[in-house]
This record gives C-alpha cells, structure tokens and sequence, in this order.
C-alpha cells in the first residue's frame, strides 16, 4: 500500500539523514517507525507505560510520550461518574449563572488585552 503524509521540513530532513546513515529506504524507516508506534499504542492500551533505559546499571529512564498515547491512556481508564440528583441541579444552576466579573479578573483581563 502506498501512503502519502505531511511532515515538517526539519523532519523530513532527519528521514533522509537517517536513511543515508542507515542505508535504507524512506519506507523502511516509516515502516519501523509505524510499527514501533502500533506496540506503544498496544501497551497504553494495557494500562502500560512506554519508556527508554539507560545503559545497564544507569538508573536513568525516560517516558515516551506522545498526545495521542496520553490520549489513548486517559481514554482507556475511563470511570463512571454517579453524582446525586441534587448535585447535578447545584452545577446546572451555577454554570446557567456564572459570578460577575471581580476587581482581579477584570485587573487580569486588562493587563491581557
């Protein structure tokens, strides 16, 4: 299958570097790439986290995160919310009713304008 996407210049610059250093295609490193994507999404999907080690006997370790795995992670966990029908009310009225504008955020708002 042929695939075609958008990539930022700088991007598609380090491609093409890594493709001559490596010596292989475009499509060989996308196809990697796409891959190693597919198990990171496939471990979130377990409740797992993605990350990179140091060398043995480093204690250094570095989380890979991307918006859509943090995406699939906070997705993926989702808990049923059961609030009481009064409470329910309490939020309806308050946000059909928002405060008036106070001296701070009239002061913050001028000094954002």
């Amino acid at each position: 299958m042929r695939v075609e996407a958008t990539v930022p210049d700088a991007r598609a610059m380090a491609l093409d570097e890594m493709a001559v250093e490596l010596g292989v295609s475009r499509s060989q490193i996308i196809d990697e790439a796409l891959s190693l994507f597919l198990k990171a999404i496939l471990e979130v999907r377990k409740g797992r986290r993605v990350v990179s080690m140091g060398p043995a006997g480093s204690l250094s370790t570095t989380e890979i995160v991307t918006p859509t795995l943090a995406q699939i992670e906070w997705t993926a966990h989702r808990q049923a919310l059961a609030l009481p029908a009064a409470a329910v009310k309490k939020v309806a009225a308050l946000a059909s009713r928002p405060a008036k504008p106070n001296a701070n955020l009239r002061k913050l708002m001028a000094s954002r304008a």
